[in-house]
C-alpha cells in the first residue's frame, strides 16, 4: 500500500530531495508559462494600442517580470516564491473575473494552480529535508 501511495500522480510522496526538486519543476514550468503568455498578450495589447481580452494592457509586462522572478525563486527552492507564485496567479485570475465576468481558460488555470501547489509542497519539503541531520 505504501508503494502505491509513493507512486501517486495526484499527491506524490515527497520524502527525498530529488522528489522535492521534481515537484519544484512543476512550479517553475507554471511560472514560466504564465510569464511567456502574459508577455505575449501584453505585447499584442501594446502593439494594438488597446486592452487585450478587455483587461490586459501593456502594463502586464510587469506581471510577466514578476512571474519570471517567481520561476527563479521556485527554481532555487524558495518557499516564499512558491506561495507568492500561487497568490499572484490566483490574484490575476480574480482580476480577470472582476474585469470581464468570465473566467477564460478555467481548465488551464486549474492545472497551473495544481502545479503551484506541487511547488509549494516541494519547497517546504526541501526545506524540511535540508534541516534534518544526515543519517549515519
Amino acid at each position: 500500500m505504501e508503494d502505491d501511495q509513493k507512486k501517486s500522480f495526484i499527491w506524490p510522496a515527497v520524502d527525498t530531495e530529488q522528489a522535492a526538486k521534481k515537484l519544484l519543476r512543476y512550479g517553475v514550468g507554471a511560472a514560466l508559462f504564465s510569464a511567456v503568455v502574459t508577455a505575449l498578450v501584453a505585447a499584442w495589447a501594446f502593439r494594438a494600442n488597446t486592452r487585450a481580452f478587455n483587461y490586459i494592457g501593456a502594463d502586464a509586462y510587469l506581471d510577466a517580470a514578476l512571474f519570471l522572478a517567481v520561476a527563479f525563486g521556485i527554481y532555487k527552492g524558495s518557499r516564499i516564491a512558491a506561495v507568492g507564485g500561487l497568490l499572484l496567479f490566483v490574484a490575476e485570475k480574480a482580476y480577470q473575473f472582476e474585469q470581464t465576468g468570465t473566467l477564460r481558460g478555467a481548465w488551464m488555470a486549474l492545472f497551473l494552480i495544481v502545479c503551484y501547489l506541487y511547488a509549494i509542497r516541494g519547497a517546504f519539503a526541501l526545506h524540511r529535508l535540508r534541516q534534518q541531520p544526515p543519517e549515519a
